[in-house]
């Protein structure tokens, strides 16, 4: 999972009095950079189970509370701050201090001390159709053999690093993690298909993520039984798609991913610019609109073929992808493979009742049953976690 931020509007507010010394305001926080966050980024635990993820794309994620939090650099190179909320700066939550392999965390009353998981992590290359992609598997140190899961990129050019978050919450529940830089991005090569999904695009996407998943497959220590995806936004039409034509995986789990067509999908997010602004029709009209639309990829052949376990977590306020025609679309298919599981969220999956963007920035964190989930869906339909 990428979850991109609204833009940051910083301002520092300031008064002097006649009798007041000029001084020089202090400058607003700045969200850390990901070369500030690379010596630092993976997990850490505490000793009572709880982890927490440290992404270079400067995000702090608590797996037990579920809070998700930009991380702000101060005049230190291993001291960073953390607001309430997700991109409130101030007030302060807590600092974050790193040091030989432990990080610090003073909160209100409190300091809590996290030892840095010893994962495994391994830079591979991935030969695929006219590409080779650059790749990371991060493995758990515990016994083998491991179930496997791959992350599939959403509508981005992305690279490995976009998902450190997820990585984290599943090399937590015990999976060997693999994820790569798409093609045409970051160290792979190959040409970029594009961000919009044309059947085209998504069918190089598609066998890219197959490529993938056969070769962690096929990596010592990885239960090939038990390997299968991560699809996100995007992500959530080439994973069926990947399974459909070439099978062997075990699994899908889709985030925010939508079951309605690429013209379905793209209308629902035009009613509020992807989240931008409020809806320009009331809710029952644009649900009504979606559900005569058509056109662009349909996914519906590849979801009637799966026949693996399937998840999908859908935001419930999502602007970008109409859950409720996603959640009818799926229950009329009577699949008892297929779990659709709601929350509270926007598309980006933060805490977010009326699901624009701007409201992001004041969200909590996570849904915060969202890993409690996925542990449970697992143990049941995949025998792991």
């Amino acid at each position: 999972m990428r979850l991109m931020p609204a833009t940051l509007v910083a301002a520092c507010l300031f008064s002097c009095g006649p009798s007041t010394p000029i001084s020089s305001p202090s400058p607003p926080p700045v969200p850390a950079s990901v070369q500030q966050l690379s010596p630092y980024y993976g997990s850490y635990t505490d000793g009572s189970g709880d982890v927490v993820v440290i992404a270079r794309l400067g995000w702090f994620f608590d797996i037990k509370t579920a809070a998700y939090r930009t991380i702000y650099a101060t005049r230190g190179p291993d001291h960073f701050t953390i607001g309430l909320r997700f991109l409130e700066p101030t007030p302060k939550f807590a600092d974050l201090s790193f040091a030989a392999q432990t990080l610090t965390i003073r909160g209100p009353g409190q300091a809590r001390t996290a030892h840095r998981i010893a994962y495994k992590e391994t830079e591979v290359t991935i030969p695929a159709q006219g590409a080779l992609l650059a790749a990371a598997i991060t493995e758990p140190l515990g016994a083998a053999p491991h179930p496997g899961i791959v992350i599939v990129h959403g509508a981005e050019r992305g690279e490995r690093y976009f998902y450190d978050v997820w990585v984290g919450v599943y090399a937590s529940l015990g999976f060997a993690v693999l994820t790569y830089d798409k093609r045409g991005g970051g160290s792979s090569t190959g040409n970029y298909p594009g961000e919009f999904p044309t059947t085209e695009a998504l069918n190089v996407y598609a066998d890219d993520a197959a490529a993938a998943r056969d070769f962690l497959a096929r990596w010592p220590g990885v239960d090939p039984s038990r390997t299968g995806f991560h699809g996100g936004s995007q992500g959530g039409w080439t994973v069926p798609l990947a399974i459909m034509r070439h099978g062997g995986a075990a699994f899908a789990v889709l985030a925010s991913a939508p079951a309605t067509t690429v013209d379905q999908t793209d209308l629902w997010a035009s009613f509020t610019g992807g989240g931008a602004s409020a809806p320009t029709e009331s809710n029952d009209q644009m649900l009504a609109d979606v559900r005569r639309s058509s056109g662009g990829y349909d996914p519906m052949a590849a979801l009637r073929a799966m026949t693996v376990p399937a998840i999908w977590v859908l935001g419930a306020n999502d602007r970008t992808v109409p859950t409720v025609v996603c959640v009818e679309l799926l229950n009329a298919m009577g699949k008892p493979n297929f779990t659709v599981h709601l929350v509270p969220t926007g598309h980006g999956l933060l805490v977010n009742p009326s699901g624009l963007l701007a409201d992001d920035a004041s969200s909590p964190g996570l849904a915060p049953d969202l890993v409690r989930t996925l542990k449970e869906w697992f143990a049941s339909e995949v025998k792991a976690a």
